[in-house]
C-alpha cells in the first residue's frame, strides 16, 4: 500500500499511456523539463504510487543508438485510490501543463494485473 493512502484505502492499478505531441525537438523539450518533471514526481515515487514508468518510443526506434532514438511519450503504472487522483496528479506534471504530452490523448485504464507482478 502507498503511504499516501489511508489505512485499510483500496488501492487500484492503472494504466496510464501519455503520447507526445508531435514536436521535432521532443528530446531537447522533455530534457529541459526533466529536472522539473523528476520534482514533482519525487513524492510519488517514494510512496509506492509508481509501479513501472519509462518513455515511449517509436517504432524506428528500435535497434538504434539511444541518443538517436525518437521519443513518442510516457506510460506509467499506478496505484490511487481512484482515477480522478490519478488525472489530478497527471495535471500537476511539467510534461502535461507545458503541453509536452498530447492531452487529448492521454489515456487512463484500470487493469486487474495478472502476471509478472513482484
Amino acid at each position: 500500500m502507498s503511504s499516501t493512502a489511508s489505512p485499510g484505502t483500496t488501492l487500484y492499478k492503472f494504466l496510464v499511456y501519455a503520447p507526445d505531441k508531435a514536436d521535432p525537438s521532443a528530446a531537447h523539450h522533455r530534457q529541459a523539463l526533466q529536472a522539473e518533471h523528476m520534482k514533482v514526481n519525487e513524492p510519488k515515487l517514494k510512496s509506492g504510487y509508481f509501479n513501472v514508468a519509462g518513455l515511449l518510443l517509436s517504432e524506428p526506434s528500435l535497434g538504434i543508438p539511444e541518443n538517436k532514438q525518437t521519443l513518442a511519450g510516457s506510460f506509467m503504472i499506478v496505484e490511487a485510490e481512484n482515477i480522478d487522483s490519478v488525472k489530478e496528479h497527471l495535471k500537476k506534471d511539467p510534461y502535461y501543463t507545458s503541453g509536452k504530452w498530447d492531452t487529448d490523448r492521454v489515456a487512463i485504464h484500470p487493469f486487474y494485473w495478472a502476471l509478472g507482478q513482484q
